[in-house]
């Protein structure tokens, strides 16, 4: 791995991997074990995520969205169900569908990252470390819950905010 990469110690968190390939789900096992993960639970179909999800109460979870695993209702499960035992958990979105529009969706159903197929052990490395190291907060509207979509903190310049109610008075005085 690059020096520049901090280690952490993932030695006492579990991971749940939402995967139908067999060579798929083995191969994010691997790496996962590869950065001392204390406990890994597998799962082939999204139902039995879900049960496995309610039993074990994974720290993050990988879940796979194609088109023959609906990662998706997964993900919308733990996030919506009553029943989710930890609705704020990680998600990671697994997938070769990495299109604009799937993302998209991913991110208005509540993902917390999104990792494209094929990948790399540096790249879901990277995803835990964010995971880590900038814990995002959760949004509820009427229509969504999940992480806050913004990334970064936005400065509001307070002359431009005063500018701004200034102008809505004059408008609202005339």
């Amino acid at each position: 791995m690059d020096n520049s990469i901090r280690p952490y110690d993932f030695s006492a968190i579990s991971v749940l991997v939402a995967e139908h390939n067999p060579y798929m789900r083995q191969t994010i096992r691997s790496i996962l074990r590869t950065f001392n993960i204390g406990q890994i639970e597998e799962a082939r179909t999204p139902e039995q995520a879900w049960e496995t999800y309610c039993h074990q109460k994974p720290d993050v979870v990988f879940t796979d969205w194609a088109p023959n695993f609906n990662g998706m209702a997964l993900l919308k499960q733990i996030r919506r169900d009553d029943n989710s035992p930890n609705p704020f958990v990680p998600v990671v979105v697994v997938t070769s569908m990495s299109d604009k529009e799937h993302v998209l969706t991913a991110r208005d159903l509540g993902m917390t990252e999104f990792l494209a197929k094929p990948f790399s052990p540096k790249l879901i490395y990277l995803r835990l470390r964010i995971i880590a190291e900038q814990p995002r907060s959760f949004v509820r509207t009427g229509d969504f819950f999940g992480p806050d979509r913004r990334r970064r903190e936005m400065n509001v310049d307070e002359n431009r905010r005063r500018d701004f109610e200034n102008d809505n008075l004059k408008k609202a005085e005339a």
